[in-house]
């Protein structure tokens, strides 16, 4: 898949350019939460290149679900606090995403400087995909650029509607998800594994059979798993599982015997909680009163050999309950063995949970991908068509 990149263009000096960023972090006593690979730290590198060509930048993100309304919480404010620390340069902040106070910001912006816009999500039309809030927004630059993949299954205006409005063109960002999650979905490397964990069966079903045909190893965990032991009428206790994945997984089960890995034993507690000491079981072991919260070691020593033999991974998902750190060990086991393989197999990761995990093992700078985008990352695994993709692509 070719994208118009913007890194293509001859000459931006001088020119205003619209630049959707994924700056959604938590914030917290008024700052925002983005480590040094954080979706913000990431999206600054590509700013300061934008900066150093000459461009007059407009930033423009949402964050928090705000419902269309005007939330002091929900301010993009720290996010230009945490954009002039990484670029070492002064980020002005616009109080409104659109109308003569916004047109009067972009227009004041001299070469090489860059202004942020309010909360997009303060107002309906984003979300509405609102062909008057795209053009609002497009009166503000020359161009766009799309350089937010986790945003980029949602038909915004600011991700779709705009791309009717300016000449349009993908992010350095935008560019390397898509390039390397289109190598997953063309199966480039051999053996290929899927990892994969979360709750949902019906959000990672279409992942399942898009990519089954074509990889050698899924290995199943977290909360997904507990579906699959109740199709193989295994006692979960009072483990969480989505019913609707119960006949899902005895689907896949007899489709691709052999294919799909399995926990073998698990650690089960009595309560959610850090007070609480989980204890290790088979399957058959599982009390009533239980709740599943990590995989086991006899899972780790069949699940670990696979991995260290891929030469492509895709993980998306925890294996185990991770709100809690004593019930991490089994994802952060995972996490280790994943990032070894980078450099002799291609490793990709994402999703809001397992990210976290992640950072906590301290391995965000020890995959080949770290995917910004949950939902979008799945999505696109599965086939689909992304709105803000689609528009930057070459036809």
């Amino acid at each position: 898949m070719r994208l118009r990149a913007i890194r293509n263009v001859k000459s931006l000096k001088g020119k205003r350019v619209l630049v959707r960023i994924d700056a959604n972090v938590p914030i917290r006593r008024g700052r925002a939460v983005d480590g040094p690979q954080g979706k913000i730290a990431r999206a600054a590198v590509d700013l300061e290149w934008l900066r150093q060509h000459g461009a007059r930048t407009v930033v423009i993100t949402h964050l928090g679900r705000p419902q269309g309304r005007r939330v002091g919480a929900y301010s993009v404010a720290p996010v230009a606090r945490r954009l002039e620390e990484l670029l070492s340069t002064k980020v002005a902040m616009c109080r409104e995403a659109v109308g003569p106070c916004a047109r009067r910001c972009a227009e004041k912006l001299e070469e090489g400087e860059i202004l942020l816009l309010e909360n997009l999500r303060f107002y309906p039309g984003e979300e509405q995909n609102s062909r008057s809030f795209a053009q609002g927004l497009s009166a503000l630059a020359d161009l766009y650029v799309n350089d937010a993949f986790a945003v980029s299954h949602r038909a915004h205006a600011s991700v779709d509607a705009i791309a009717e409005e300016l000449p349009s063109y993908a992010g350095p960002l935008l560019v390397h998800e898509v390039s390397v999650l289109s190598s997953l979905l063309h199966a480039e490397r051999h053996p290929f594994v899927l990892a994969i964990g979360g709750l949902k069966m019906t959000t990672k079903l279409p992942v399942l059979e898009r990519l089954l045909p074509h990889v050698d190893r899924v290995l199943i965990g977290g909360a997904l798993a507990h579906a699959f032991f109740k199709a193989q009428g295994i006692a979960i206790g009072k483990s969480v599982y989505e019913p609707e994945g119960v006949l899902l997984a005895r689907n896949l089960l007899k489709d691709w015997p052999g294919k799909i890995l399995l926990p073998t034993d698990v650690y089960v507690a009595r309560r959610l909680s850090s007070q609480s000491k989980p204890r290790l079981v088979s399957l058959r072991e599982v009390g009533t009163n239980d709740y599943i919260v990590d995989v086991g070691e006899q899972t780790l020593e069949a699940f670990l050999p696979v991995i260290q033999s891929a030469r492509m991974v895709a993980w998306n998902g925890p294996f185990g309950y991770t709100e809690v750190p004593a019930f991490c060990v089994g994802s952060h086991h995972l996490a280790r063995a994943i990032a070894a393989r980078t450099g002799k197999a291609k490793t990709v990761a994402g999703g809001g949970d397992t990210l976290p995990v992640i950072d906590s093992a301290k391995l965000v700078d020890h995959f080949t991908l770290l995917s910004t985008g949950g939902g979008a990352m799945l999505e696109f695994l599965a086939g689909k068509e992304l709105p803000g993709v689609e528009a930057v692509k070459v036809v």
